[in-house]
């Protein structure tokens, strides 16, 4: 088998300097654009996703004007009418990005600071990604053996960075975009890699994964080389997540039988991070565990963290989640609200006390949202004649024509309300984070479940069983 070593020979040192006063900047000049609102978007974390969310309009001079601030080497993202477009931006850049919306791939160009590191990534996403896009490396994962993916896994990193060289010896990079661009390809192999065995049995349908060569993992010597300034970079983050599951696999017969699936996760991360990244993965876990598992697991686990952590940023990070989840934990008031139905009456929570709310927070443009639709038409058919359930979707879609159509095409049948986006107050009251999400609310108002079986789930009517036959209070 091809031995495969992603040597990082730059050191990794992608913080900015404290010291860095001069403000970022950023202009569009655009053409033909058929909108006049721009919004920018930077993430803080991979975690929360908090972001800075900034809008322009097009001001007297002709063009849309940003001044964001962002803490480090990052990817910025632009709305632009109905398209999503990333660029390369670092504390202190004044950039200027040129384009006709009409002939967006052949005019688009960069001016100012990061001109050059800009004008990279888009020959690089037009000649090298494509050989290496999703599409590809999922049909690699169902054809390929052990060895031709390693190959395939390899060469993407060989030819990312070669096409970077290349490029740098006319264009001079700036040795932060070097780094951050390094280590990000280097990461999105290991992902592809360390993926491959649980992968390629799901898409190639194995009864058993694969057989592997003994050297196949030889390149995690590198990869779990856990330095904590590579925290800013989604490739990374992303790979401490399969990671996890890789070494949960790989270590089960060592991980006390005792512990629940979730104490099974923050027991690899203590035995097996190191630094800042351990606290990473141990945050994300208590993030999810609190947000969308066992409320109280994850209120356990916050505790023990806030006690045993020095991290200040990842404490204040948990208060706030803790915060807002801990608002429709099991057993507190359901949130009320009022809103206008989809037939124009005014619906409110307190319209169903002494009922079981069975609430579902969806969308039309959501995939998984619209497969539970038929299993939640089935659940409904097995609950009918029971009067005091009643099925209450709260749409967050913020076209209101799309939400509108689909639950007449689809023969949605329940009370129906909407609220435009996952901002809103509604939404955030009861600690979306993305959709469906799925509540139980008792007769007596009180949040019974914040994180039930969906329709689809094999629980689920034995779990609304359960809430009516509770009494009021």
């Amino acid at each position: 088998m091809q031995k495969i070593l992603f040597l990082l020979l730059i050191p990794v040192l992608f913080a900015c300097s404290s010291q860095t006063t001069t403000q970022t900047t950023v202009k569009l000049h655009l053409s033909n654009a058929e909108f006049d609102e721009v919004k920018l978007q930077i993430l803080h974390d991979y975690i929360t996703y908090n972001s800075e969310d900034l809008t322009a309009t097009l001001n007297e001079e002709g063009y849309f004007f940003f001044e964001p601030n962002p803490a480090n080497a990052t990817m910025a993202f632009l709305t632009l009418g109905r398209q999503r477009i990333s660029f390369y931006l670092e504390p202190g850049a004044q950039v200027q990005i040129h384009a006709d919306m009409h002939d967006w791939n052949n005019t688009l160009s960069f001016e100012g600071s990061l001109a050059a590191e800009n004008e990279f990534l888009k020959r690089y996403n037009q000649e090298i990604a494509p050989r290496f896009s999703q599409q590809q490396t999922f049909a690699m994962y169902r054809e390929a053996g052990p060895e031709e993916f390693a190959h395939y896994a390899g060469q993407m990193f060989i030819e990312g960075t070669a096409f970077m060289d290349d490029f740098h010896r006319e264009n001079p990079l700036g040795e932060t975009f070097r780094q951050y661009f390094d280590t990000h390809i280097s990461y999105q192999v290991y992902r592809n890699l360390v993926n491959y065995p649980s992968y390629r049995q799901w898409f190639a349908q194995l009864e058993e994964k694969p057989v592997l060569p003994d050297d196949f993992f030889d390149f995690l010597a590198d990869a779990m080389d856990f330095d904590d300034n590579k925290l800013i970079i989604p490739a990374y983050t992303s790979f401490l997540g399969d990671l996890l599951t890789y070494l949960q696999e790989k270590h089960k017969d060592q991980i006390p039988a005792e512990l629940t699936a979730f104490e099974q996760r923050m027991w690899i991360a203590d035995e097996f991070f190191t630094g800042k990244t351990r606290d990473y993965v141990k945050v994300s876990l208590i993030v999810s565990e609190l947000n969308h598992g066992n409320f109280a697991n994850g209120q356990a686990a916050y505790e023990q963290f806030k006690a045993s952590s020095n991290s200040q940023e990842y404490k204040a990070m948990l208060a706030g989640v803790y915060e807002k989840a801990s608002r429709v934990a099991p057993g507190q008031p359901a949130p009320s609200f009022t809103l206008t139905s989809i037939e124009g009456e005014e619906v409110s929570l307190e319209d169903f006390k002494g009922k079981v709310v069975y609430l579902d927070f969806w969308a039309s443009w959501c995939g998984p949202c619209m497969r539970e639709v038929p299993f939640a038409k089935e659940l409904k058919k097995r609950f009918e004649g029971e009067n005091d359930l009643v099925f209450l979707y709260v749409s967050v879609d913020e076209d209101e024509e799309a939400w509108r159509r689909t639950v007449a095409q689809q023969e949605i049948q329940g009370v129906h309300v909407n609220v435009k986006g996952m901002r809103h107050d509604i939404a955030q009251l009861y600690n979306v984070q993305g959709v469906p999400s799925f509540f139980i609310i008792d007769r007596n108002g009180m949040i019974h479940n914040n994180n039930p079986s969906r329709p689809s789930g094999n629980t689920i009517d034995q779990e609304l069983r359960e809430v009516l036959d509770e009494k009021v209070i």
